[in-house]
């Protein structure tokens, strides 16, 4: 019996992957009420105005709009959007 036990932890260990996947690089949106955005995995800013940001991603273009939004902060992969947000969209 300890033998098969030994033979089934072998089996186990050779089906598992060498090497974990990469992530997905899905962006990810954080909402701080309707009044602030941070959007990380930024790929750069497509449009810019007091009513609409629109933020390239990997694999889908967001789009705030609203009130006197403005860019508070810029990074290289993230950004905060402030003002009063009304709309989110995500176009794949």
């Amino acid at each position: 019996m300890g033998d098969n036990v030994k033979n089934n932890k072998k089996e186990n260990r050779s089906r598992r992957p060498s090497a974990i996947p990469p992530a997905i690089t899905a962006p990810c949106v954080e909402l701080s009420g309707n009044r602030e955005a941070l959007i990380e995995g930024s790929k750069g800013v497509l449009e810019y105005s007091p009513t609409t940001v629109r933020v390239n991603t990997s694999g889908m273009i967001i789009s705030v709009s609203g009130r006197e939004l403005n860019l508070r902060c810029i990074s290289a992969s993230a950004l905060i959007i402030d003002g009063f947000i009304t709309d989110i969209s995500f176009t794949v």
